[in-house]
């Protein structure tokens, strides 16, 4: 007999859906199906079912994938803004592809497909979002000089050469291969025979369901509607932002090289009152307040847009970090006058010596402490989820020495074609990997050290992967930030011990964590496409096939604006907050020059070990702790809204008007909508922006 395998998350069938799949009656979107997710019964009725019937239930059309491929490359750029902005990636794609493929009346499973294309084009950019940048924070922003100095050589970088951005994009498109195969071994451990819960995803599935009910009934004017929606609020949106930002009107006064410096119409405005500084309400800086704090309100759509896809109680607990920062750690830094070292002029001083006490503990306090809880709180989860590594080195084991029922499927049914994408291409797109990342490194660093990156790269990959994939099932939320870290910190010691220079050494443990950054994401992000897949009857192979089509595109426009909003970010022509850039530019300052302060970053690691063991987000609690209140209290601001709104008016209008689960679906997509449109609005006028201060660098 064999022994039952035991899952936390393993759902008890109910006994007319057990009946129903007994009698093999039982169809997608039926009433049981919804009743018996993650029972491991569905799912392996479900997996013969799209075996047997899935080669002629969705067909794969160039027409759907070139759609999702459009939508998914525009959001490449969106989400690179975003993240830079605020430090988090929404994955806004996702909607605009269901709605695009509604109004074409496309099936549920032509729906999904067309999706994966876009979250593949769209989600493979993080690591040039959250890592990437910091390499030209130590080129390029005066506040990581060290002694006049800069730890990071720009010769590789814009505006002088594309040749980092080459080898990144290289690499990334051969990382994101990888992270995507990986998952192949994991799709029946944890999607079927211990299905991972992936929370929210059923709400994907529900929409589909709605679109398959559009395809039959005609109801072209709902998804047109919602369409209008987004178009009308991303208008509005780049019409404030222009406002806001945009450098129109002249100050009769120019810059160092002779240039008259521009403002913006809503600056311009501003200038009556010190309560307003370029889009942000905030105390004025003479005000006594700001010696133990800096508070204020940005003027920014996308972070309320943000928050109302989180709701109010995910918003406040992302700002925890935020309210300890700016309510705890600077006032008590200007209470006890704490000295720190600044790199400026390589000197110790006390806080209150300078006009903006605040802005200074938060510099040069506040921020090592966050980079600390980082650490501290990816290391803990990590170690949390060492149970879960050791099953998933057993499966792994399992598959390829015969133990397992998932060595023995049949990834190629005869007569058909491929169900699954072959396991066996794994090892060989690892050795492809391993060649091609080595050489494309060689072309700039020599051969030796790409050679020891690229063996990191590749186990590092499997490894953190398989507990990235682990995470985004049971959370919905990917610890790409916290692992990439842990990349980082490996890294810079393996290459600092084998003797490169300072610059070589954060440049190429800079670019290698952001090809890990992209690596890891995907396999986070197949998980997302292949769980509602299985309930709409997709082929896995048809999947796959769909997620590494996106990678290569999104790669290549990632590297592309990530030179580019990089550039305007170091050099201070766009205000962006970027976080973990900052994060990842100040520990690789720590660890290759400076003084470093272990006191500081101990403190960190202990309060990012707590609040992992207390809330399960160390990490987001250390990203919070990075972010001024002009980011975070929109973002608390949304979440109430969608609250407020959901309990006054969207129940209120269920009890009334009677409405079906539909139409509250509906009711509830089409302000989705006006928030991607707020995302969207901001992030392509913010883009625009950057290519407007950018360009001229690049043609001179």
């Amino acid at each position: 007999m064999s022994k039952v395998r035991t899952s936390p998350y393993r759902q008890t069938p109910t006994p007319e859906g057990l009946k129903a799949i007994e009698k093999g009656t039982l169809d997608y979107f039926d009433t049981e199906m919804y009743a018996n997710f993650n029972t491991e019964v569905l799912e392996e009725y479900l997996e013969e079912k799209n075996r047997r019937d899935g080669f002629g239930s969705t067909t794969w059309k160039w027409n759907q994938m070139l759609l999702g491929l459009i939508i998914g490359i525009i959001f490449a750029i969106i989400n690179q803004y975003v993240g830079l902005k605020v430090g988090m990636i929404v994955s806004g794609s996702w909607y605009v592809a269901y709605l695009a493929a509604m109004a074409l009346r496309w099936s549920p499973g032509e729906v999904n497909l067309s999706a994966s294309a876009s979250t593949g084009a769209s989600m493979v950019c993080t690591g040039f979002v959250f890592t990437y940048p910091a390499i030209y924070l130590l080129a390029y922003s005066t506040r990581y000089e060290m002694n006049g100095t800069y730890l990071v050589d720009s010769s590789l970088l814009l505006p002088n050469s594309w040749a980092l951005a080459g080898v990144a994009m290289i690499a990334s498109i051969l990382g994101g291969f990888l992270g995507c195969l990986y998952f192949i071994i994991f799709r029946r451990v944890w999607l079927i025979e211990d299905p991972l819960p992936l929370p929210g995803f059923e709400a994907n599935i529900k929409l589909m369901d709605i679109a398959g009910e559009t395809s039959k009934e005609g109801g072209m004017e709902g998804a047109m509607h919602s369409i209008r929606l987004v178009g009308i609020s991303t208008a509005i949106v780049m019409l404030f932002t222009f406002l806001r930002d945009w450098p129109l009107l002249g100050t009769g006064t120019n810059d160092a090289a002779g240039k008259e410096i521009k403002t913006s119409i809503l600056s311009r405005a501003g200038e009556s009152t010190s309560w307003y500084e370029a889009g942000d309400l905030t105390v004025p800086m003479e005000n006594s307040l700001t010696n133990y704090t800096w508070l204020g309100f940005g003027l920014t759509p996308m972070m309320i847009a943000i928050g109302w896809f989180m709701r109010f109680r995910v918003a406040l607990l992302v700002s925890l970090g935020t309210f300890f920062t700016w309510f705890v750690v600077t006032p008590l830094a200007f209470h006890y006058d704490y000295p720190f070292y600044f790199p400026l002029d390589a000197s110790y001083h006390s806080v209150t010596q300078f006009d903006y006490p605040s802005i200074m503990s938060y510099g040069y306090v506040a921020r090592p402490m966050a980079i600390g809880a980082i650490l501290g709180g990816g290391i803990t989860g990590l170690l949390k989820m060492a149970p879960v590594f050791k099953t998933t080195a057993s499966d792994v084991i399992d598959i390829f020495s015969g133990k397992s029922d998932n060595a023995s499927r049949k990834d190629y049914v005869e007569g058909k074609g491929w169900y699954e994408w072959p396991i066996s291409h794994i090892p060989v797109m690892l050795l492809v990997s391993l060649i091609g990342i080595t050489l494309t490194f060689s072309t700039q660093f020599g051969f030796f050290p790409s050679l020891i990156f690229s063996l990191v790269l590749c186990l590092t990959t499997f490894a953190l992967g398989a507990i990235a994939v682990k995470v985004m099932g049971e959370t919905s939320i990917e610890p790409v930030s916290g692992t990439s870290f842990i990349v980082l910190l490996m890294l810079v010691l393996i290459f600092k011990g084998i003797g490169l220079s300072e610059s070589d050494t954060a440049i190429l443990a800079l670019v290698g964590t952001t090809v890990f950054g992209g690596a890891i994401s995907m396999s986070g992000t197949v998980i997302g496409d292949y769980k509602p897949g299985l309930y709409v009857g997709n082929r896995p192979m048809h999947i796959m096939k769909t997620e590494l089509l996106g990678i290569i595109p999104g790669t290549i426009v990632a590297a592309l604006f990530a030179g580019l909003l990089s550039l305007a970010l170091a050099r201070g022509d766009l205000v962006l907050y970027a976080p973990q850039a900052n994060a990842f530019a100040a520990f690789a300052q720590i660890m290759l020059g400076g003084q470093t302060p272990w006191n500081l970053l101990l403190v960190g690691i202990i309060i990012g070990v707590f609040m992992e063991l207390l809330t399960g987000m160390g990490t987001a609690f250390g990203l919070g702790m990075y972010l001024p209140m002009v980011v975070t209290l929109p973002m608390v601001i949304g979440g109430g809204l969608r609250d407020y709104w959901e309990s006054r008016f969207l129940d209120v209008a269920v009890e009334k008007e009677n409405l079906s689960e539909k139409q509250r679906t509906m009711r509830l997509l089409n302000t989705y909508m006006i928030a991607t449109g707020c995302i969207v609005g901001e992030a392509l006028l913010g883009t625009l922006l950057a290519i407007y201060y950018v360009l001229p660098l690049l043609m001179g």
